[in-house]
């Protein structure tokens, strides 16, 4: 029971209002002296150990930090898996560095009488108690106690305009009173008072919270003959930095069957809304099969795992229309696989930037949880292989870097398929990686047949509630043009829940009852405001985060968004949650389209939204994000991200790659980021690269951008400014790397180059300016020579410094042959061959130019060597443009690599690594000549990139050198976890091999001790018994305890050295 007096709320003693949001960790805890005194310091511990998303504390008694040191702290408790571990704060909160997911105690006067007084200490405490602001705290609940007195910052936070849920618990007698009071002084509206006791509030609350927190994590999987098993994973996700705050795993609780009666008019609704609210109509089977080829494409590749392991992992794309369904059709093949036994991770709507080594290390937790199961008894050792899911929102602007996230996880050994949605064209990089694949294609367009079976596969689940549509009105619905005149299938599936739901008819547009709702129900100009910003950032498929939202000086903004719930729910609009951290969206980014284009045609809605400048719909679009990017709230450090956003994705100008959405409107986006706030702006290495590529590409494209030279000289020099800033600032992990930015930067300075030399300007202005180009070319092929665009560059400058210096142009040409044509002969280089032969051409043309006529007598000098060498290599050749070493003839490549090893040539490091390229393509078996050229590279003190340093390493394995190869390879991945470096084992050095057949070597081992349960080490003889892991599931046999000898054969990766059984494939 409750009752409103005069404004305040005040409920029953027992009354526990408060659990729905502790369930979100949407509610705050203010902790007064008079509360923990009458509760006990025990109790009052228990009720600050529920998961609120921060306490202040006005008390830090030597009792109450007791209590809270002896809180249970182990991961398994369902209150650390819910809110993590507890952190009691005694500094300012910028002094602190808190995990992702985490409880503070802020402790406002600190930990003694000394730490109360002085300007230290009014700071620290003001500090704390602005965390409330610069959270967005929703909900706020301040413990009075039995003599409630109410800091006196609550007030001042009122008077400067804060306001949030706030609920008093107090058993004072005068507490009624004093919040009276209170509420006048300081304007507060929504107040609400609990008069229960302290020590009975404890006891409930805690017990009635943790008696409904037990949130068990059990999954489905299968073993080696495909049978399933529950397996009770509780436990294994890292409390602090939680995988599943990012990714849901599907667990038992999901999967569990429901009928199609089961199924209620809000779930239904619901999964129209918003098909991620729930897995239950899943479970039902509510979506509709549209694409069985896909399905058994997925199906068949992770069989194919089954059998071949982590090389047969894949990277499935789905090239998806805005609003066609993706969502709901990732989550039904997400659902088929764990149903049939296989663990699957699907990516929440969280906003976050996905890390490989962090879901690898997760995978890895599991399967010591699904050993020590000991499911499949009897049955040899398998790994079961894991499905990874992402919508489009996750990997939009950073589509190439998938396949880093792919070999993070299969570099640790683990089976995964992984599965993204995308509209975007893919970056050309991509395509280099051999395991994407496409699984389809989804649109609105749809066949009446199609639409038909649809129809009556839908009316299963609507007949029960009374709701189902007859076929004729389905025929309707196909054959009537929802926006616009034949356009009737162009958004058929947003169009489609609207219409099931019966909130639109055959006679309106989906655009049409969308904007008309916003303009009859929606009247708060601050609350429009609010939705115009939610639809703009949707339209770019982000979310708003609440503490973006415009301020109203009466009710948060927050508050009457979601008291218009019903209104702003029928226009797609939704909060949501993750961890502590509120965001807004709308479900489909078409419907925030819908709303601007809605609003760019009311003239006078537009002027009053202080859009009247718009020349049209995307120029409206633009001027909306470009408000919200310059809020100052943005530069907040939870923020960053998505500002950087701005900069990579929203406002980027880049034709090539896609970015091209406001490229009519380049010089209003630049200045949109130009407007972003300078702390911001000037700290970030991300913004400054990708802003400054913008301008970069804007410069460089004289056909879509046709400005003067003088204009794109200014583009170039505050470019090249930008990269020189962001060189200079400290790199921080996961941030922009200096390799890219060298390598933009090289880029930058030639195009400046040129465009200065078409200006007129003095020539040593432009040889200065190749000069920068040239240096920073330099740096970054020191960073990673392996890079297949550093070295294009690197070959370029080279190639354009030698036409400028004859006398050195052999040397060049020979350097330059021996990165391309090492570079062309690896796996990833395909998509870069024509590119890299065609400077490997120029190479040959300029050393033709240079040489004269070429005598085929001793040389007397390295210059003559080299151009009898190379012209060895291309005799009789007419044409060498799109070709590789593998087309030259093989009589040329012996006789360039026998003039290469002419002694006057044994210590030029450019000739040796020629002379070892050639000598892996013609005699691919000859390791000891192999090593003998790596090691005098590597005594010449020449840059060994990480690919040869690997394969060094790998021919000391092949000749023997067991321990010295093994001192190398643990330097190697000491630089592999430093940063990125695209290595590959060529197929000459994959196995060990028996130096007297060329046939894979047996080798014969020991188990050793230790290990993660899915991978194991041994000993192994032939090695020198060095250790060298091996995966569990590749061996049959059900007891693999240390001390078992077993035989098998030796693979090379990037990390050296694995061991396989005898049956395991060539590949």
């Amino acid at each position: 029971m409750s009752e409103i007096v005069d404004g305040l709320q005040i409920l029953a003693p027992d009354a526990l209002p408060v659990l729905a949001e502790l369930d979100s960790r949407d509610a705050s805890l203010w902790l007064m002296p008079s509360f923990a005194e009458a509760a006990g310091p025990e109790a009052t511990a228990r009720v600050l150990s529920l998961p609120w998303e921060f306490v202040l504390s006005e008390t830090a008694s030597e009792g109450l930090l007791k209590a809270i040191n002896a809180l249970d702290n182990a991961i398994e408790t369902p209150l650390v898996r819910r809110r993590g571990l507890v952190h009691v704060i005694d500094v300012p909160p910028s002094n602190t560095v808190l995990p992702p997911r985490s409880l503070p105690i802020f402790l406002l006067n600190g930990r003694t009488e000394a730490d109360k007084t002085g300007f230290a200490a009014r700071a620290r405490r003001i500090e704390m108690i602005m965390e409330l602001q610069q959270r967005g705290v929703r909900n706020l609940v301040v413990l009075g106690g039995p003599n409630l007195t109410l800091p006196v910052e609550l007030e001042q936070l009122w008077q400067d305009g804060f306001q949030c849920g706030l609920t008093i618990i107090s058993d004072d007698p005068e507490a009624r009173q004093k919040i009276t009071e209170w509420r006048a002084d300081a304007g507060a509206r929504r107040v609400t008072l609990l008069p229960a006791p302290a020590a009975l509030l404890s006891e409930v609350l805690h017990r009635r919270y943790t008696e409904r927190a037990d949130d068990r994590l059990i999954i489905r999987v299968r073993d080696a003959q495909g049978n399933r098993h529950r397996v009770d994973l509780s436990g294994r996700d890292n409390p602090e930095h939680p995988l599943l705050g990012n990714y849901e795993l599907l667990s038992e609780a999901h999967l569990e069957y429901v009928t199609p009666e089961g199924l209620s008019s809000e779930e239904i609704n619901g999964f129209f809304r918003d098909p991620s609210a729930s897995w239950r109509p899943y479970a039902a089977q509510m979506p509709w099969s549209r694409d069985d080829r896909a399905r058994n494409t997925l199906i068949k590749a992770m069989r194919e795992l089954d059998l071949k392991g982590p090389e047969a992992s894949r990277i499935f794309y789905i090239r998806a229309e805005s609003g066609a369904g993706a969502t709901t059709f990732i989550r039904d093949l997400a659902f088929g696989a764990a149903m049939d036994g296989y663990p699957t991770l699907i990516a929440t709507q969280a906003p976050f930037t996905p890390s490989g080594r962090g879901v690898a290390n997760f995978i890895n937790s599991c399967l010591n949880g699904i050993a020590s199961a000991d499911i499949g008894k009897g049955l040899r050792q398998y790994e079961a292989p894991w499905l990874i899911v992402f919508d489009r929102s996750h990997w939009e602007g950073r589509e190439g870097d998938i396949a880093t996230f792919a070999r993070q996880i299969t570099e640790a050994g683990r089976r995964i398929c992984i599965v993204f949605v995308t509209d975007a064209l893919l970056p050309i990089s991509i395509y280099a990686e051999k395991r994407l694949e496409s699984l389809c294609d989804l649109s609105h367009e749809i066949s009446q047949e199609a639409a038909m079976a649809l129809g009556r596969h839908l009316n299963r689940f609507l007949r029960p509630l009374g709701t189902a549509r007859d076929a004729h009105e389905w025929q309707a619905f196909v054959n009537h043009s929802l926006v616009g005149p034949a356009a009737g299938r162009s958004v058929f599936w947003i169009a489609l829940a609207f219409w099931l739901q019966r909130q639109i008819d055959l006679t309106e547009t989906v655009q049409g009852w969308l904007y008309k709702q916003f303009r009859q129900k929606v009247a708060d100009p601050v609350v429009r405001r609010a939705i115009v910003d939610i639809a703009a950032m949707s339209t770019a498929r982000q979310f708003l985060p609440e503490t973006l939202l415009p301020r109203s000086e009466d009710f948060p903004t927050r508050d009457k968004l979601s008291d218009l719930q019903s209104t702003v729910g029928a226009l797609g609009v939704v909060r949501q949650r993750f961890d502590t951290v509120s965001h807004w969206a709308m479900i489909h980014d078409q419907l925030g389209r819908f709303l601007l284009t809605g609003l760019f045609y009311d003239p006078p809605a537009r002027a009053a939204a202080g859009l009247a400048e718009a020349q049209n719909p995307d120029y409206l679009r633009l001027m909306v994000l470009a408000r919200i990017a310059s809020n100052p709230m943005i530069a907040h450090p939870d923020l960053v991200e998505l500002a950087e956003t701005f900069a990579t994705s929203i406002f980027k100008i880049d034709p090539g790659q896609g970015r091209s959405e406001f490229a009519l409107y380049w010089r209003e986006a630049l200045e949109a980021l130009d407007a972003m706030p300078e702390a911001f702006r000037m700290t970030s290495r991300t913004f400054l690269h990708h802003s400054s590529i913008s301008r970069r590409r804007i410069a460089k494209d004289d056909v879509m951008f046709p400005i003067t030279d003088d204009e794109r000289a200014d583009l170039l020099r505050r470019a090249t400014g930008d990269i020189e800033a962001a060189l200079a600032l400290e790199h921080d992990p996961g941030g922009e790397p200096d390799l890219n930015l060298y390598n933009s930067l090289a880029h930058a300075y030639h195009d400046f180059a040129e465009v200065e030399a078409r200006r007129g300007v003095p020539a040593e202005q432009v040889a200065a300016l190749r000069y920068k180009a040239n240096q920073a070319t330099y740096s970054a092929y020191r960073l990673n020579p392996d890079n297949s665009y550093v070295l294009e560059v690197y070959a370029r400058d080279r190639l354009i410094g030698a036409n400028e210096d004859p006398d050195d142009a052999a040397s060049v040409a020979l350097e330059v042959l021996g990165i391309l044509y090492g570079a062309m002969q690896r796996e990833t280089a395909e998509l870069r061959r024509n590119a890299l032969s065609r400077l490997a051409d120029k190479a040959f043309d300029l050393l033709l130019r240079s040489a004269g006529a070429v005598h085929n007598t001793e040389p007397s000098t390295e210059g003559e060597a080299i151009q009898q060498a190379l012209s060895a290599l291309g005799e009789g050749m007419t044409r060498r443009e799109g070709m590789s070493l593998d087309d030259f003839p093989r009589a040329n490549r012996v006789d360039a690599a026998a003039r290469l090893g002419h002694p006057l040539l044994r210590s030029n490091a450019q000739a040796v690594r020629l002379r070892y390229i050639l000598a892996c393509m013609d005699h691919p078996k000859d390791f000891a000549l192999q090593l003998e050229l790596l090691e005098t590279l590597d005594g010449n003190r020449a840059i060994l990139s990480p690919q040869l340093d690997l394969e060094l390493a790998i021919l000391m394995h092949q000749r023997n050198r067991h321990h010295e190869a093994s001192r190398r390879l643990q330097r190697l991945r000491q630089l592999w976890a430093r940063g990125e470096h695209y290595v590959e084992v060529p197929d000459r050095l994959r196995w060990l091999l028996d130096e007297s057949t060329g046939q894979r070597r047996q080798v014969r081992a020991r188990i050793a001790s230790g290990g993660d349960g899915a991978r194991l080490h041994a000993t192994v003889q032939e090695l020198q018994n060095e250790r060298v892991p091996f995966r569990v599931a590749e061996f049959d046999g059900t007891q693999l305890r240390p001390g078992t000898n077993m035989s098998g054969l030796i693979s090379f990766g990037h990390n050296g050295p694995l061991l396989r059984p005898l049956t395991a494939g060539a590949r």
